[in-house]
């Protein structure tokens, strides 16, 4: 990712506060990671923070399953 130093990795932002978070940190030209369960919510939160002009990606994961977040690191 190298629109910035900075990314911040959001569970939950594919709706709610995840999201509006990750909207919040795009304008303050801060990269962002989504990872939620939802693919749906968590792939339109991506299209919409790159159009801010930051890069962005999903990862698929439920963090209250260790296994799931084990693989974050390795889904990119």
């Amino acid at each position: 990712m190298a629109n910035g130093n900075k990314v911040a990795i959001i569970t939950g932002g594919g709706s709610g506060l995840g999201q509006s978070t990750a909207f919040r940190l795009a304008e303050e030209k801060v990269n962002i990671v989504v990872v939620d369960i939802s693919e749906e919510g968590g792939k339109e939160t991506v299209e919409m923070v790159k159009k801010l002009g930051v890069e962005a990606i999903f990862i698929k994961a439920d963090v209250s399953k260790q296994e799931d977040v084990k693989n974050m690191s390795i889904k990119r």
